[in-house]
């Protein structure tokens, strides 16, 4: 009997570090228009943040229908495997939902979901443990203990480079999205509890960043688990951020890259950056 993790699109893995590691994916639909794509299978995202920038309309996106779970739940009872389920916020998705309805279809118990609280890396950080503790012999239940113990842990915090997008999404209303623009000015977002939150606001990129290493320095990084450095379609904006985590001593020792994908990237939008890690206890 041996133990499956699957987790959904929203968590940005690399298709080949997924298949490495022996995680399922279910991605969700994105559509532009009357063109849908399935994340991280039909659409890359480099292509979505093309077709992100050349659009005038932000792209819908959905959560992945019962079946898809089912079928992976279905082959699972086949095999006599046990199942975590780690999934995007269900504050921000319908996907636990969908996952819960497929396991009371299913009528199978050894399936433990949890609602991962996070967003894109920070779902990969329990993923990442969750596979950790599988490989070293642990069962199904004491694996979603020892997730459910370390989500409130998680931080993710990201700087926004343009509210156009927040906009386009219904996040802000049009005259906000303006005066951002005309005034540079630009959000720092957090995620608490599952929810998108504004952790600060300041006028220009520079004063952003030095914003975002003060909220860094106030909730410090734990190198007992792997950091990410989160980038929307630019990679390059490392150079933003990481030289001066570099200059404090502060760059993270186990860091990672995370190109966020069309589930935040769509309300984002290309050029934001930020950091997905676990908070050290004091």
């Amino acid at each position: 009997m041996g133990v499956r993790i699957i987790t959904d699109s929203a968590s940005d893995f690399e298709a080949a570090v997924a298949k490495r590691r022996k995680i399922d994916i279910v991605p969700m639909t994105i559509q532009f228009g009357s063109a849908a794509f399935l994340a991280g299978k039909t659409l890359s995202n480099d292509i979505f943040y093309q077709l992100l920038q050349e659009g005038r309309e932000n792209p819908s996106t959905s959560q992945p229908a019962p079946a898809a779970f089912l079928q992976l739940f279905e082959e699972a009872r086949r095999d006599g495997d046990q199942v975590v389920v780690i999934l995007l916020s269900g504050v921000l998705s319908g996907t636990m939902q969908s996952a819960m309805i497929a396991k009371g279809m299913c009528g199978y118990e050894p399936i433990y979901i949890i609602d991962s609280l996070t967003v894109s890396a920070g779902i990969q950080i329990l993923v990442n443990y969750a596979c950790k503790l599988r490989d070293s012999g642990l069962p199904a239940a004491g694996i979603a203990e020892e997730v459910e113990r370390l989500k409130d842990k998680v931080r993710v915090f990201a700087v926004v480079d343009t509210l156009e997008y927040l906009r386009r999404g219904g996040r802000l209303s049009g005259f906000q999205a303006g005066l951002g623009t005309v005034t540079k000015l630009k959000p720092v977002i957090a995620v608490r509890d599952g929810r998108l939150s504004i952790a600060g606001k300041s006028f220009g990129m520079a004063a952003a960043v030095k914003q975002l290493l003060k909220i860094l320095e106030d909730h410090p990084v734990d190198d007992d688990y792997p950091s990410y450095f989160l980038y929307t379609g630019d990679k390059s904006r490392e150079e933003l951020l990481l030289p001066k985590l570099r200059e404090r001593s502060a760059l993270p020792r186990r860091l990672h890259y995370c190109s966020v994908g069309p589930t935040i990237g769509a309300h984002a939008g290309p050029g934001a950056l930020g950091m997905a890690y676990i908070e050290r206890g004091r």
